[in-house]
């Protein structure tokens, strides 16, 4: 059986943000979770003037990093508290979003986080009102129903219907300034979701409809915003594909990419993005045994000319995505990353013991990590 829970309400297109009025209010006492350097891009200031505008007073809480631990959401859950936060705005990437979630559900449901985290405990009350307006195309964190938050060196989900935001403002005029550098890693993020969805075992005939044209925008525009950061016709395509390919994910699973890179942004602080991209393309080496024909379907969809089935699909598939690596000049390996071989087999173990990897089309044992870390480690 297959079943499917998407209650977020989503505004796409130029000025969505703009919507957020219809959703706060005199009454309202809003606690934006968002980056520096959101606030230093002057982007923080458009989602102001919208609360401006709104008659909501807010407080920013700015000190989210690239790779949330839970003494952020902490310090952010703290500064809700004392500002008597009745709404929660989550503005930035996944970092932002996740950490906003789960501040969200603990201003209403109390404890530790480690609680939620660790423990399994669930959330019985829904949260404060929670909003997301993402700034990068590549988590689609703004239609999951996960938090990733890093507590003892340790990528470590938390799962809950409850953290799906009331309602996600994707608008890709937010998107423009993105640096080429973000826009490449957050747009291979994308990828990865989409084709780790395309092949989880969860997967089913609606997942495989997003996931499939999340892949087909992709490969049209990922380049085109990479290279062109104000086009707005590309930047809406990559954040569609992105918003695609989070809900194909969320609904179907993961698989091993993932699993590799959490140790890695764990404890080497690698950014997620860049982990994945790296990892994509020996992922794919890896399943295709188990799943030649969907990863053939790829190949065609990453643009690549080729009648090619099966394996030798498959192949074609891989090899273009190690093309788009190559254009949006990212590496092909991590070994800048590496502080001890040592620490190989041990990220191999965490991998493999993943939740995320139970969904692999291929099962996920610490030898196959190992044997892939290895290459990506110590290539270069």
């Amino acid at each position: 059986m297959t079943s499917f829970y998407l209650p977020t309400r989503l505004y796409f297109g130029a000025g969505a943000r703009k919507e957020l009025a219809g959703f706060v209010g005199a009454q309202d006492r809003v606690m934006v979770i968002t980056d520096e350097g959101l606030v230093k891009t002057g982007i923080l200031g458009k989602i102001e003037e919208v609360l401006a505008g709104s008659g909501a007073r807010w407080e920013v809480f700015s000190r989210v990093p690239s790779n949330p631990r839970a003494a952020t959401v902490e310090e952010a859950l703290e500064a809700a508290r004392g500002f008597e936060t009745t709404a929660v705005i989550a503005l930035g990437g996944g970092s932002p979003m996740d950490v906003a979630k789960v501040v969200a559900l603990l201003l209403t449901n109390g404890g530790r986080l480690e609680e939620y985290q660790w423990e399994g405990k669930p959330f019985a009350e829904p949260g404060v009102p929670l909003y997301a307006v993402p700034t990068t195309a590549g988590t689609g964190s703004e239609v999951t129903q996960v938090a990733v938050i890093i507590d003892r060196n340790t990528k470590k989900g938390i799962n809950s219907e409850r953290l799906l935001p009331r309602a996600a403002f994707i608008d890709p005029e937010l998107m423009v300034t993105l640096p080429p550098f973000v826009t490449a890693i957050t747009g291979m993020d994308a990828l990865t979701h989409a084709v780790e969805a395309l092949v989880a075992r969860g997967s089913n005939p609606v997942t495989d409809a997003w996931a499939t044209e999340a892949i087909r925008l992709l490969g049209q525009s990922l380049r085109r915003a990479f290279a062109v950061g104000d086009d707005l016709k590309a930047r809406e395509s990559v954040a569609l594909a992105s918003t695609l390919a989070g809900a194909a994910m969320d609904q179907a699973g993961l698989g091993i990419v993932h699993a590799l890179a959490g140790p890695l942004s764990g404890h080497y602080d690698i950014p997620h993005g860049l982990a994945n991209a790296v990892l994509l393309p020996w992922g794919m080496e890896y399943n295709m045994v188990a799943v030649p024909e969907k990863y053939a379907r790829v190949a065609s969809l990453l643009g690549r000319k080729t009648a090619e089935t099966g394996r030798a699909g498959a192949r074609e598939a891989v090899a273009a995505v190690r093309e788009l690596l190559e254009d949006l000049e990212l590496p092909w390996d991590l070994a800048a990353y590496l502080q001890q071989e040592e620490d190989i087999p041990r990220f191999a173990r965490e991998a493999a013991a993943m939740f995320i990897a139970r969904t692999n089309p291929r099962p996920v044992t610490p030898a196959a990590c190992e044997a892939i870390l290895q290459k990506v480690l110590l290539k270069g």
